[in-house]
């Protein structure tokens, strides 16, 4: 995978200091408060450094977030597909973002991600904290990881009564969806560039994709996820309906949002290596 040209020094230099003044931390069992910073610092260094990127002109599909891990990392000895489905499918048993980002550290699931990935595209500089930035694959990884993180938000928004999640729905650019636990609509948001007389401005045009009020209340606790659910890297709604005690999955196409029951298989060699497959029903 491609390094990216004329990187900034000084934004390499900030994430090599982050990571060696954190070189005493032990990973397996990292302290409170490690998690929240991991996942803060990362956040808030990409959207920089992707700033950087996309103004000076580089392809912004080189950087997008893997919708999921590459199944050659996956099938890696170091990966650990029991962590990674926790996080995928019971976001809510992760009482806190620190908790979160500490078991992403604890589990290897991010060492491993790096690791492997600088087998995969044969570039050690992937498993380089001190050089890492300069690859394009960093900010696959860590806007998945990024990704991981909002959907966790998601849910505590959820419960707020105002749930809403940022990725690719249907478009090619990131959107908004959006759930009014009032009326039990749902919203897609689409940002829009304007070129004013100084700045650009964004503005989201917004418009109604459907409801799941036959399902009853989002909102009561059942099982519920944003992600990409069949691979095709576009996020899906998944939940599961009590009532009826089945899966049920909301995907976008064409201006609406399209509801089908489905069912999750359990996969793998023991059972602390289960892996989720959606399978249609």
């Amino acid at each position: 995978m491609p390094q990216i040209p004329n990187f900034p020094q000084n934004l390499i230099e900030e994430h090599k200091q982050w990571h060696h003044a954190r070189h005493n931390v032990d990973i397996n069992n990292p302290p409170p408060g490690y998690g929240l910073e991991f996942l803060q610092f990362h956040r808030n260094f990409i959207a920089r450094a992707l700033a950087w990127y996309n103004q000076n002109g580089n392809d912004p599909s080189l950087v997008e977030p893997w919708p999921s891990v590459p199944e050659p990392i996956r099938q890696a000895p170091c990966y650990n597909k029991a962590a990674e489905a926790r996080i995928l499918f019971q976001p809510e048993s992760f009482a806190s973002a620190d908790e979160l980002g500490r078991f992403i550290e604890s589990s290897n699931l991010h060492a491993c991600i790096h690791q492997e990935s600088a087998r995969l595209y044969a570039d050690q500089d992937i498993n380089d904290f001190d050089v890492a930035p300069h690859e394009t694959v960093f900010y696959n990884i860590h806007g998945m990881i990024d990704r991981w993180w909002r959907n966790w938000e998601g849910l505590g928004r959820f419960r707020e009564e105002g749930g809403y999640w940022c990725g690719k729905f249907e478009g090619e650019d990131d959107e908004i969806l959006l759930y009014s636990s009032l009326f039990g609509d749902w919203w897609l948001g689409k940002l829009q560039q304007n070129q004013g007389m100084d700045r650009k401005e964004t503005r989201v045009e917004w418009s109604v994709i459907g409801d799941s009020r036959e399902f009853g209340s989002m909102g009561d606790d059942r099982p519920f996820r944003v992600w990409d659910a069949d691979g095709d890297g576009k996020l899906e709604v998944l939940f599961h309906h009590p009532a009826r005690d089945c899966w049920i999955e909301g995907k976008v196409r064409n201006g609406r949002i399209m509801w089908q029951p489905v069912r999750l298989q359990l996969s793998g060699a023991s059972s602390t290596a289960l892996e989720p497959v959606l399978a249609k029903t």
